[in-house]
């Protein structure tokens, strides 16, 4: 019975890497962004005069990560950068029309499903999941390695189109 048990328990976790990684690979089509482009681009939306201090902030990404990211939404024109009056140093983002446009024709992300579902769960489930996920991150060594909360497949660095050519 534990071998069926731990088969399950596998398929339950590759269930989970493919939905990732099919989510991903829909964005990457549709939009030509990452999961964790898409976010930030919407928080860009969300908050005039963002700026990276603030979005690393409330994606619990690390500045270095951001900039790389703002890199790639501004070549693509996706969103303006402007410089503080006061404060030279201080960036301030913006979204453009365009990045409108693709936040618009985006499909919607597997972090947002996951948020709606896990939200409308009782407290004692919730901890019960974080736990159960916990001890799943433990099982495979992977508790010390670092990941913000964002649902993404592949590398932060790679282009959309490699996402493509992969299908």
């Amino acid at each position: 019975m534990q071998d069926n048990h731990l088969e399950e328990a596998l398929v339950a976790i590759r269930r989970v890497m493919r939905a990732t990684e099919i989510n991903s690979l829909s964005l990457a089509k549709k939009s030509h962004l990452t999961p964790t482009q898409h976010i930030v681009l919407k928080i860009i939306a969300s908050k005039k005069h963002a700026t990276p201090t603030h979005i690393s902030y409330v994606t619990t990404l690390r500045y270095t990560t951001i900039a790389t990211v703002i890199s790639k939404l501004l070549s693509r024109d996706l969103i303006t950068r402007e410089k503080g009056i006061k404060d030279k140093r201080v960036q301030y983002l913006n979204i453009t029309q365009e990045g409108l446009k693709v936040l618009e024709a985006s499909p919607d992300l597997l972090q947002d499903k996951f948020k709606e579902s896990f939200s409308s769960l009782n407290d004692w489930e919730q901890s019960m999941i974080v736990s159960c996920l916990q001890r799943v991150a433990r099982f495979i060594d992977a508790e010390e390695i670092d990941a913000a909360p964002i649902i993404d497949y592949g590398g932060l660095n790679e282009e959309p189109e490699e996402f493509l050519d992969e299908e």
